[in-house]
């Protein structure tokens, strides 16, 4: 499509105005608005009051189309932004060719093409404008003959302001940077700009200007022209859409060992703030099938282990986080999940995740023996009691149970002896002390049988004890 060239100055374009493990009641999740049918993203621009009158016989392709205010609409945008974050980076089709004609005659003179625009925004709200430019000099006019083929470059940067959200879409209007991008000095110098230009460092991207022909130059920045106002980066509004959350999602790895498995847990597409007073999610591993109950403190019995990730530590939507289970809480058998939920009240099932995960039985070992140390700490005589002290230690975790201790005389002529006291304790920590009553002089001998559990075998040891009194 081509504009009839325009004599007249048209009226500049419109400027468009934005650890501890606390388990509790669980909370009904927020509902999100239905969305309304999006419509399709586009970038309206009339690039500037210059472009539009003084190159101002326009060549519209690829879609774009042309207000009778001059500014020119790019359809089609692809891409996203983050509603989170503001960032993001949308593509439009379709392209302007400004063409610059002697008047009344129509011959063309020289001509500037911005084509598949390209808007970003960094978190940090900085925003650049890009775009496929290319340049023609047919020559005459003072102005040599030169074809600067198309490559994308900066064309100007802005200050993003938030995303407006309107039909599904969302939208930022600015005007983009124009005192002081280029101040005078080496940097313009090298670009083989006259002193004292720009005048107030007005120009747009350097690297737009380093990629016209030098003759074009002066008709984006400030030379002290009665045009400069003119020449400035007109505003512009972006449509793009919203990227999709992404949905929670766990990954992990497990190293296997006979005292239990230590699981590293990475999450993506969390939020650790998804309504005031959120902080974080929890993981945890429990038997597959479902979340458990989180209601109360009473709850953790259902986790074998767990762990709590701060929101602040759920960086991008991302975390990794650490838990071991024990092998003594783990039953063979059972199938077992990594839950997240969002701490610390779960006031929402959005963060709710199950995942499977394979135990390898086989590396975690069957029934595995401790190892036993008894000893007498204090001999007992026919007067005093004594005391005996055992401790077991073993591969999968804390030895927990019972102990029973039996003690006997000696044997003697091969026959065993009489069980004189029988005592019994149970395991804190792997360790006991057992009170021996006062023995008659003579030999005996101290028996001490560790029952068992779940994960260790039974163990007996026995010593020998030689009361002298």
């Amino acid at each position: 499509m081509i504009r009839p060239t325009r004599w007249a100055a048209s009226a500049a374009a419109t400027t468009m105005a934005a650890s501890g493990l606390a388990l509790v009641a669980t909370a009904a999740p927020a509902t999100a608005a239905p969305a309304t049918a999006a419509a399709a993203p586009s970038l309206t621009w009339e690039i500037s009051q210059q472009f539009d009158d003084h190159l101002s016989s326009h060549e519209l392709a690829g879609g774009a189309t042309e207000a009778a205010d001059g500014v020119v609409t790019f359809p089609d945008g692809v891409g996203s932004y983050d509603p989170a974050t503001g960032a993001g980076s949308v593509s439009y089709a379709g392209s302007v060719a400004g063409t610059f004609e002697i008047p009344m005659v129509g011959t063309a003179v020289y001509t500037v093409t911005f084509a598949q625009p390209r808007v970003t925004v960094e978190a940090d709200g900085d925003g650049t404008i890009s775009a496929l430019v290319s340049a023609k000099v047919n020559g005459g006019m003072g102005q040599p003959a030169s074809d600067v083929a198309p490559a994308r470059v900066t064309v100007t940067t802005f200050d993003a302001p938030a995303w407006t959200v309107a039909d599904g879409l969302g939208s930022i209007t600015a005007t983009p940077a124009w005192d002081g991008v280029l101040p005078e000095g080496p940097g313009s110098a090298a670009l083989g700009i006259p002193a004292g230009q720009p005048v107030d460092g007005k120009a747009w991207a350097a690297d737009l200007l380093g990629h016209l022909p030098s003759g074009l130059r002066a008709h984006f920045h400030a030379s002290g022209a009665s045009s400069d106002a003119k020449k400035a980066p007109a505003a512009f509004t972006a449509r793009a859409t919203p990227a999709a959350a992404a949905a929670p999602a766990v990954s992990h790895t497990a190293t296997t060992s006979r005292s239990g498995v230590a699981f590293t847990v990475s999450g993506t597409g969390f939020d650790g703030t998804t309504n005031p007073g959120d902080n974080g999610v929890y993981v945890g591993l429990a038997e597959a099938g479902g979340l458990p109950e989180t209601d109360d403190m009473a709850d953790q019995s259902e986790f074998v282990a767990a762990a709590w990730v701060p929101a602040a530590q759920v960086v991008g939507g991302a975390f990794t986080t650490s838990l071991t289970a024990p092998a003594a809480k783990l039953e063979r058998g059972t199938s077992y999940s990594l839950y997240t939920w969002q701490a610390h009240t779960h006031s929402n099932t959005s963060q709710d995740t199950e995942t499977p995960v394979t135990i390898d039985w086989a590396a975690l070992g069957g029934k595995t023996e401790p190892r036993a140390t008894v000893a007498v700490t204090k001999k007992p005589t026919s007067v005093r009691a004594g005391r005996l002290r055992v401790a077991y230690t073993g591969d999968a975790g804390t030895v927990g149970g019972k102990v029973t201790v039996r003690i006997a005389r000696a044997a003697t002529s091969g026959r065993t002896g009489k069980v004189v006291a029988t005592r019994t304790a149970r395991l804190a920590g792997g360790r006991a002390t057992v009170a021996l009553p006062r023995l008659a002089k003579g030999g005996y001998r101290i028996k001490v049988v560790y029952a068992g559990s779940s994960v260790y075998e039974r163990v007996a040891r026995t010593v020998a004890l030689k009361v002298a009194r």
